[in-house]
């Protein structure tokens, strides 16, 4: 089922699912939604197929897939279809970091399917465990304007935990601290004071060098003396 729906393009010849994806943004979604969303729901199906199905449909706006997303945050370690997928530099699972690019970039089709609150509510889902999960750089997908407006107190609620977590010397296996500091770079303007503590309670934590440059190159400055070298 699974190579029907997402490595067969539209005229019918083999295809890679992202292409897939993006073409069906056009409109083809409609004739691939009932099937993926047949997988998705079944919990015998191969847990790769039913990730790869949550992330089509996340794409293309459906609610389904943006409540799937809600319910797989809300127990990430329980997660059948958690450790699918790996990035290519540390080896950890990015599982999350892809449905958050999925849920972000939907954006442009919430407007049809009238879902702009369903996309919003999964973006919330996923900040809240940005503390606990790799996201990366596609914590980024998670910053556009209308998502920051709507959940600014959920992103300074994780960022002021997960400087906790490092400020505590917890083994964090993938980088923490370039996700806060995305995080926190987003509210600067919002929340200033907040940020500007922030920013010195991240530096202090030692997050290491991605994040030192990403407060610095946001306009943290270099002249605090946890950033050596920076």
């Amino acid at each position: 089922m699974l190579r029907r729906l997402l490595f067969t393009d539209f005229d019918g010849l083999p295809a890679e699912p992202d292409d897939v994806i993006a073409d069906a943004l056009d409109g083809g979604y409609v004739e691939r939604t009932e099937g993926l969303v047949a997988l998705l729901r079944d919990e015998n199906a191969d847990p790769a197929a039913r990730f790869l199905a949550c992330c089509a449909l996340c794409s293309w706006a459906d609610p389904i897939g943006y409540a799937t997303v809600v319910e797989a945050a809300g127990a990430p370690d329980d997660l059948a279809w958690r450790g699918q997928t790996y990035d290519r530099f540390n080896s950890q699972d990015d599982t999350f970091a892809h449905l958050a690019e999925a849920v972000g970039r939907s954006r442009d089709m919430v407007d049809e399917r009238g879902t702009s609150a369903e996309r919003i509510e999964a973006a919330r889902a996923l900040i809240r465990i940005a503390d606990r999960v790799q996201l990366d750089r596609s914590a980024n997908d998670l910053l556009y304007p209308e998502i920051v407006s709507a959940c600014r107190g959920d992103l300074s609620a994780v960022v002021d935990r997960g400087i906790a977590r490092l400020a505590a010397g917890d083994h964090v296996k993938f980088d923490l601290g370039v996700q806060l500091a995305l995080f926190l770079n987003a509210l600067a303007a919002s929340e200033p004071e907040w940020a500007g503590d922030a920013r010195h309670r991240l530096a202090a934590a030692h997050p290491g060098d991605r994040a030192l440059r990403e407060l610095v190159e946001s306009g943290g400055g270099s002249a605090h003396p946890c950033w050596p070298g920076v």
